[in-house]
């Protein structure tokens, strides 16, 4: 697998990533010498199908935390104060 200076790869990004979609090529992106990332060429509708599915997980735990909050505030909430008691409090 070839590696690729930052200062290279930021001159030449046309390039190489034609080489990724085209070829399939795969890269060590370097920094000083030092590896710090891989460039490799992915499966289109696999990575949709896992950005489908993350933005679900991301949707759903949103909604699961949501009705914790929830629940936490109809467990918490005085019984004998309505909102803007409550809000008339906070700000004084």
């Amino acid at each position: 697998m070839p590696t690729i200076g930052v200062r290279e790869l930021r001159e030449q990004t046309s390039e190489v990533l034609r080489q990724i979609r085209e070829r399939r090529a795969e890269y060590i992106v370097t920094y000083q010498g030092k590896p710090v990332a891989l460039l490799l060429p992915v499966d289109s509708e696999a990575v949709e199908e896992a950005m489908v599915q993350a933005g679900r997980r991301s949707v759903e735990g949103g909604l699961e935390t949501w009705r914790r909050v929830m629940e936490q505030l109809r467990r918490d909430w005085p019984a004998d104060k309505s909102t803007q008691e409550l809000m008339d409090e906070i700000r004084r």
